[in-house]
């Protein structure tokens, strides 16, 4: 996998985590936003690891998900705003 893909990939799934965190005034999806943001950290802690193909192909995966489900989040929360 393209290092730089990933680095991208990283760094945008972490700007629409804080974003969503910040919409989210009312907590209303407080516990999905909590268990991103640890699979987040966790994927952080792990960078070292990047040499590793398979490693670094499941969280490049992880992250398109939570990418996908932040922006559906960031609609939802801004459609009711």
């Amino acid at each position: 996998m393209n290092n730089n893909y990933f680095v991208h990939l990283f760094e945008t799934t972490g700007d629409l985590l804080y974003r969503v965190r910040i919409y989210d005034r009312e907590l209303t999806k407080v516990d999905e936003i909590i268990e991103m943001d640890e699979t987040y950290s966790m994927i952080e802690r792990k960078l070292k690891n990047m040499d590793n193909d398979a490693w670094q192909d499941r969280a490049a995966h992880k992250l398109l998900h939570m990418k996908h489900r932040l922006v559906t989040m960031m609609e939802d929360l801004l459609f009711t705003a």
